[in-house]
């Protein structure tokens, strides 16, 4: 229902710029009137959709939670090297 008024709000957009560059301001006049109740129509058709929202924001929640521990785990697995290496320098240094 939703792609349907989409595409019919795009046609109607499409439809009365032809008109305009035509001259023909009543005909116009009146997709524009058909323009703003595909617009008020479009709006009550996605309040519905309110959890299909929430979904793709727990999908993106989720997506950037997986890529904030892959980066998290591999500055994890990087610092230890630097540190057993300064480890190193310095039971080097106790030793001589």
């Amino acid at each position: 229902m939703e792609v349907g008024l989409i595409i019919l709000l795009f046609v109607s957009n499409a439809l009365a710029l032809d008109c305009l560059y035509n001259h023909r301001i009543k005909t116009t006049g009146a997709l524009l009137i058909l323009n703003l109740c595909l617009t008020v129509a479009l709006a009550y058709q996605f309040k519905q959709m309110e959890k299909i929202v929430y979904i793709l924001l727990g999908l993106i929640g989720v997506i950037v939670l997986f890529f904030g521990v892959r980066f998290y785990i591999k500055k994890k697995k990087e610092a230890p090297i630097i540190i057993e290496a300064a480890d190193r320098i310095i039971e080097e240094k106790e030793e001589k």
